[in-house]
């Protein structure tokens, strides 16, 4: 009786912090910030979610690697790692397809890595600013099958997730597969930065000019959204 309890309490915190998710990005909220890497322990994800026993054990005992802002919806959220990322090798690989992490089914959401391609990057705040060093994200990546050399520092980007996308989900230990886009110019940038959202990607992707195409990758990262 106490495990069957205890496994739906499990699951209504999941719902809750999902739902708090959706919330955060449908509504203006946050400011772009800098990666944060230090380690702290997640707090409940709304008012709504602490009101909630399970949400707020869950949340309680959930170990943040650190965060990142993120972008989906129009908004800006707070994106916190909760495990290491998974890739089928090493290094990771760009413009190939993996698996799916081990103990992870589908639907699985993605996360669009948006990379900037062109030279001025004056006063931009990408969400993983240094090149090689972002919270449970790789240091390396292979880029050969991508016409971008070969293997290469992880390189400063920033995130674009799709809050109607199939598998979408604010709870912690989420898996994202992650996808990969060269954002060419800095005006396709800067449309971005202020769309925040899938439909700005695909509007920037519509030209050649302006970014590459969606390029699969072998990382997997896992993390939630408040």
């Amino acid at each position: 009786m106490f495990e069957h309890t205890w496994k739906r309490g499990r699951l209504v915190a999941a719902g809750v912090i999902a739902v708090a998710a959706i919330g955060v990005f449908a509504a203006a909220c946050g400011s772009d910030n800098n990666s944060k890497k230090t380690p702290t322990s997640a707090p409940a994800a709304t008012s709504a979610a602490k009101s909630t026993p399970a949400a707020a054990a869950t949340a309680a005992t959930t170990k943040e690697l650190g965060t990142t802002p993120g972008w989906g919806g129009g908004n800006v959220a707070t994106v916190f790692y909760t495990k290491e990322f998974f890739c089928d090798k090493t290094p990771c690989e760009a413009g190939a397809p993996g698996t799916n992490a081990p103990g992870t089914k589908d639907p699985i959401p993605s996360v669009w890595v948006l990379v900037p391609l062109f030279d001025d990057k004056t006063g931009l705040k990408f969400h993983c600013p240094d090149a090689g060093n972002c919270v449970a994200h790789p240091k390396e990546l292979d880029v050969s099958k991508i016409g971008l050399g070969n293997v290469i520092p992880l390189p400063p980007h920033s995130h674009i997730v799709d809050t109607k996308e199939a598998g979408f989900s604010g709870a912690a230990d989420t898996p994202w597969k992650v996808v990969v886009v060269g954002v060419k110019t800095r005006a396709a940038w800067d449309k971005l930065e202020q769309g925040k959202s899938i439909d700005a990607l695909r509007s920037v992707q519509s030209s050649d000019v302006n970014a590459t195409k969606d390029l699969p990758s072998d990382i997997v990262l896992f993390f939630g959204i408040r």
